[in-house]
């Protein structure tokens, strides 16, 4: 599996190289044609310099030479990649077919044990993001946008159909979406602490999965680090997104008084994602778990 995991990863990476590349070229091009007078973009006014300013001290100590090409892919949102998971539950061969179109193609290519047929992901060599669809009450999305990457966890638990999965940190919602396309669980236990993100985890979900499987999914408002103790019934598979440090959207996000805070709290995310990792319930002391971060920090 791991093999397999590798292989889809140096993938990934080939493709975003290949769009950042392309990309280049275009706006070099671009820029040729125009004077350097250009002022500032309205983009990079959004940066916050004081995230940007610790990241620079930190991740060129701990990345070395490959923090400046990190840190152009992570400061420029024309590099970024989106792709587009189907829904297996109401997904209709013309969105297939506008994808091919609009030169989407499959992530996966040849089912496997690993990639099963019913996962199937979409992702394109130019960077670009696929309009979303809106929420509508009774109906239900037929895709939905993620970067691949986040993927990985989901096709490391390799959960099989009838096992009991708990998604521990779930908002928004994607790897609760992906975990029920890779799979049916028995029972798929989609969790979230914070208020605010457990209603937007409901709705995502109540937009993605038909009213019929409902009964199969469970949406709970608890904290990660006491699931153990409140609901002791065993889980086969745990998936543990922890909170981190999220670099891109605090990057973007923050400014000065809620970058001084972020970077505040940034030393205190690696003790409560040790213990999301250490919480078990009783009856399951050794649930096969996965956990993804979204920060480069080490510590993360």
């Amino acid at each position: 599996t791991w093999g397999v995991l590798t292989m889809f990863s140096r993938g990934l990476l080939r493709a975003n190289l290949v769009a950042a590349r392309r990309h280049r070229n275009e706006r070099y091009s671009s820029a040729r044609s125009q004077k350097e007078s250009t002022p500032e973009s309205k983009l990079q006014k959004q940066i916050c310099h004081i995230i940007l300013n610790h990241f620079e001290k930190q991740y060129s100590e701990e990345l070395g030479g490959a923090w400046n090409s990190v840190r152009n892919v992570l400061t420029t949102p024309q590099y970024w990649q989106y792709a587009v998971l189907l829904n297996k539950f109401s997904c209709s061969s013309e969105i297939e077919s506008y994808l091919c179109l609009k030169n989407y193609r499959l992530l996966f290519t040849t089912p496997s044990s690993s990639f099963p047929q019913s996962l199937k992901c979409y992702i394109s060599d130019a960077p670009g993001k696929f309009p979303a669809q809106k929420h509508k009450d009774g109906q239900l999305k037929q895709y939905y946008l993620l970067n691949a990457a986040s993927l990985l966890a989901v096709l490391a638990l390799e959960v099989k159909d009838g096992e009991k999965v708990l998604d521990m940190c779930a908002a928004p919602g994607g790897k609760s979406i992906a975990t029920l396309q890779y799979a049916c669980p028995g029972l798929l236990q989609s969790n979230e602490y914070d208020n605010l993100r457990f209603h937007w985890l409901k709705q995502t979900l109540e937009s993605f999965i038909p009213e019929s499987l409902m009964s199969l999914i469970t949406v709970s408002l608890n904290d990660g680090r006491e699931i153990g103790n409140l609901q002791p019934e065993k889980f086969d598979k745990i998936l543990v997104d922890a909170p981190c440090s999220n670099d891109r959207s605090w990057l973007f996000s923050s400014d000065t008084q809620q970058a001084t805070l972020h970077l505040a709290q940034r030393k205190l995310l690696s003790a409560v994602q040790i213990q999301l990792l250490r919480n078990n319930p009783p009856s399951c002391p050794f649930p096969k778990g996965m956990d993804q971060a979204c920060s480069l920090q080490i510590c993360n």
